[in-house]
């Protein structure tokens, strides 16, 4: 009981200290993702742009699938859990992604928060050349959170909400990407007091001066919350193994890892500083493409 009590007092200090609506925070579904700054929306990446930025389902040339686990801040009470896959569909009906993500925050048997994001999208091609291309894409996300019950005895309950994002992306002669995604485009509340889910912004831009060199930047307005700025970088090094480096805002972490592809298989690692008195994170993720290799 002293250690339920001890978690308890600690998430309520971490939950005043976050801004309102801390339910469904921002946790990077992908380990490459958080290796490069935590940048994703101008970063083509199949397997998890259902999360990310569904315009790049148009851009999925085969089935890809991955999954990543991370526990935040290396706190021992929680974890994350996130699995999408990019499924290519014949004609011209884009391209279709699912994912599912559980975030949970437990002591012992006893869950104190469990938060899960079901998610299905849809991404399609626009107009293609042969110097550039226009993407768009759409995400519908269906929201269920649970909180038990506080040490006053009361029970919050349980509730569910539906969300919905849109993506844009653009390819301009080959070696510059640009993408933009917004989240939560119609303004979801959850939970019985309705907190509003965090709305966002994203957009970025990605160059590849060299062949295996990837250069990224982006900036994150969140509804209420001062913007973010992310900027990443990934180099090939040898056949199938990439580092990965990067820098956040706000609060200013820095980040790292690697990727390591082999045929169709594919393993991730990432971390991001703490930013303050928190403790670094460590992200790891696997990959499986089917139909071709994973790029």
């Amino acid at each position: 009981m002293i250690r339920k009590a001890t978690i308890l007092l600690i998430l309520a200090g971490l939950a005043l200290a976050a801004p309102a609506g801390a339910y469904f925070e921002s946790t990077p579904v992908s380990a490459r993702s958080r290796a490069m700054g935590e940048s994703f929306t101008a970063v083509p990446d199949a397997a998890f742009a259902v999360f990310q930025n569904a315009a790049w389902l148009a851009d999925v040339p085969n089935g890809e699938m991955a999954a990543s686990y991370v526990r935040p801040f290396g706190l021992s009470f929680s974890d994350f859990y996130a699995a999408s896959a990019a499924l290519p569909l014949q004609g011209s009906f884009g391209n279709l992604g699912v994912g599912v993500s559980h975030f949970k925050v437990a002591t012992g048997d006893t869950t104190l928060l469990s938060e899960t994001r079901v998610t299905l999208g849809q991404g399609f091609q626009l107009f293609s050349d042969y110097h550039s291309r226009i993407c768009v894409g759409w995400a519908l996300n269906l929201y269920s959170a649970e909180a038990g019950q506080s040490v006053s005895g009361f029970e919050p309950g349980s509730d569910t909400a539906i969300g919905v994002d849109a993506g844009l992306t653009m390819v301009l002669h080959k070696r510059t990407r640009a993408g933009v995604q917004v989240h939560n485009l119609n303004n979801p509340t959850i939970g019985f007091d309705g907190q509003e889910l965090p709305r966002a912004l994203v957009a970025g831009i990605a160059y590849e001066p060299y062949d295996g060199v990837l250069t990224t930047f982006e900036f994150d307005n969140t509804l209420g919350r001062e913007v973010r700025y992310h900027g990443g970088l990934e180099m090939a090094i040898i056949d199938g193994f990439t580092l990965r480096a990067g820098v956040v805002t706000d609060p200013n972490r820095l980040t790292g890892g690697f990727g390591y592809r082999k045929g169709p298989v594919g393993v991730d690692y990432g971390f991001s500083t703490g930013g303050g008195t928190l403790s670094s994170t460590h992200q790891f993720g696997v990959r499986l493409a089917w139909g071709g290799e994973a790029p």
